[in-house]
């Protein structure tokens, strides 16, 4: 019974898990999200976490829903389904989101899920939304991923923590098991490895001024004027990468928004950038996305088009299964390595290998 609740538990860990990271690739809720506004209130307060069934299919009267908007995703309670399409309104708002065209009727495929209701109360962590919006102002993207992966990991390759604490006291010195430092290295690989290729991601920045003295200083332009720039990118790894460019302003249209670029190699990406009416400094900047060039071109083109993120999923399938793949033909078991006040033993029992 004990190892069918911490197998239960271990379950629903890795489903949370799996859905945050989808989540995060595909960039809409899956599972869990948090309210950032008071719209629902008090049924939903600011910064509480809830958990949603992204399966569900259709809504009816009453149902709270989460869906998308024109400002971004929404939690609000159905108040009424015309044509097959929702009227919604936040429990703590006088007027429907739709009241005098503020936005328009939502459509199921806008719908992401409903929020999972026992007893007409939606199941929600009080101020859980809070703590992950805090997480997330001291974590970068690379860390945030690492500690998933890790998380993951840990869960994999750990076996009877229990036990072995209570046999590491009875014995007094700590046992790890071959199997748990190989879980423990091929979670270090994955993690290096996502750190490496996001690290390289960044923006391309550039500023210049609109004003009525266009062309007396360098980067002084006329109010509606329109200039070309060329910005050298350069790789420096040693092996191919695929850059993705993408413009964050609207300003700027870019000559081309793709290319691939050999070990030191650089290339110039050019832009024609149309100058503001309104006379001010501005700032532009190109997000640049980038992957290793071990797989196709088209492929991870096309794994782009759905997310940034989702690319990385292609290189972490291969790269998870040939590490499995490695476990499983080696054949590793037993105690690899054993700590005693201090000192480190190197100890190989069963089929662990050096």
């Amino acid at each position: 019974m004990k190892k069918l609740l911490e197998g239960a538990i271990t379950a629903v860990i890795f489903m949370i898990l799996i859905a945050s990271v989808m989540g995060f690739i595909l960039g809409r809720p899956i599972l869990i999200s948090y309210a950032y506004s008071e719209s629902m209130t008090p049924t939903i307060n600011k910064g509480d976490l809830f958990f949603m069934d992204p399966l569900s299919r259709g809504a009816n009267v009453g149902d709270i829903i989460v869906f998308h908007r024109s400002d971004g995703w929404t939690v609000h309670r159905v108040y009424a389904v015309v044509d097959g399409k929702y009227i919604t309104k936040g429990d703590h708002n006088v007027a429907t989101d739709q009241q005098d065209g503020v936005y328009p009727e939502v459509k199921p495929k806008d719908v992401a899920g409903k929020v999972v209701q026992i007893s007409n109360h939606p199941l929600v962590i009080r101020g859980g939304g809070d703590f992950i919006v805090n997480l997330r102002k001291r974590l970068t993207n690379v860390y945030a991923i690492v500690i998933i992966v890790i998380l993951g990991g840990l869960l994999t390759f750990s076996g009877d923590t229990k036990k072995r604490k209570r046999r590491s006291k009875r014995n007094k010195f700590i046992r790890i098991r071959a199997k748990t430092l190989y879980g423990i290295v091929s979670v270090l690989i994955i993690s290096g490895f996502l750190a490496v290729v996001i690290a390289s991601w960044g923006t391309l920045a550039f500023t210049y001024s609109s004003t009525l003295a266009g062309g007396q200083r360098e980067g002084w332009y006329l109010p509606g004027s329109v200039f070309e720039k060329n910005i050298s990118v350069e790789n420096h790894a040693v092996y191919p990468f695929y850059y993705f460019f993408k413009d964050e302003s609207g300003r700027v249209e870019l000559k081309t928004t793709e290319f691939r670029l050999a070990g030191g190699e650089a290339q110039n990406l050019s832009l024609t950038v149309r100058v503001p009416e309104d006379t001010r400094i501005y700032r532009e900047e190109i997000s640049v996305w980038s992957y290793p060039a071990f797989m196709p071109a088209g492929l991870v083109s096309r794994a782009y088009s759905i997310s940034p993120y989702f690319p990385l999923v292609l290189y972490l399938i291969p790269l998870s299964a040939l590490l499995f793949a490695f476990y499983w033909v080696s054949g590793i078991s037993g105690e690899f390595v054993s700590i005693r006040k201090g000192k480190i033993l190197s100890k190989l029992t069963g089929d662990g290998r050096l």
